[in-house]
């Protein structure tokens, strides 16, 4: 928990804080940052979250922000792979330079919590697309009714921009990755798809160009 104000260290407007945790390489962490909706007319403390995870060099690998833009009280959040060993940074701000309020932090590394994690690769041994003949692959898992899921798919030498869908037992479409959920052109996330009844789920593993293909580590929490 903590509050940011106009005595923290300050950056082109927008008030920071930061907190740092050790990383090894490939390591899965989960980062939110949940930020809060004050409706008091004075010491108002408002906050729309900003996320910020630095590696160990100070690169900035990944950046979040709420996903409801017009409201406070939404959560930014981070799903990443670790790409080496060393100190990793996350910095918190706000949406809008100049904001103060107040938040909570949450760190999760824990492998328990995944619902699944494996390697994959598309080859030309996959099985083909009717609609442009690229290679996909299917994975499933038992889900319950109102369970929320995230899916995130990785390209592990980056070798092909991943895409995922998410299906019932029926054939129907629950979930697909989006453009603007992309969380870099190597990955794909689906991010808290809410499972409408307890069913068998597929999850279908591809390529945006049909042409591309290569090894891919799939995700489900």
């Amino acid at each position: 928990m903590g509050i940011l104000s106009k005595r923290d260290f300050r950056d082109q407007g927008r008030y920071f804080h930061f907190y740092q945790f050790e990383g090894r390489e490939n390591q899965l962490v989960q980062i939110r940052l949940i930020g809060s909706n004050d409706t008091r007319r004075s010491n108002n403390l408002s906050l729309k979250p900003l996320l910020f995870l630095h590696d160990p060099d100070n690169n900035i690998i990944v950046k979040k922000g709420a996903l409801d833009k017009s409201s406070g009280g939404d959560d930014a959040f981070i799903f990443a792979r670790l790409p080496k060993n060393g100190t990793y940074k996350i910095a918190v701000t706000s949406r809008d330079p100049g904001e103060i309020g107040r938040y909570s932090l949450a760190l999760r590394n824990d492998r328990a919590s995944y619902t699944l994690d494996e390697s994959g690769q598309l080859s030309a041994k996959s099985s083909t697309l009717k609609q442009n003949g690229g290679a996909y692959n299917v994975s499933n898992f038992q889900g319950r009714k109102n369970q929320l899921v995230s899916i995130r798919v990785d390209s592990v030498d980056e070798e092909f921009s991943p895409y995922v869908a998410l299906l019932n037992s029926q054939g129907r479409t629950i979930a697909i990755y989006k453009d603007k959920d992309k969380d870099g052109v190597y990955s794909a996330l689906i991010d808290r798809a809410r499972l409408p009844e307890d069913d068998t789920y597929y999850i279908v593993v591809t390529s945006k160009n049909p042409q591309e293909l290569g090894k891919y580590r799939l995700t489900i929490f």
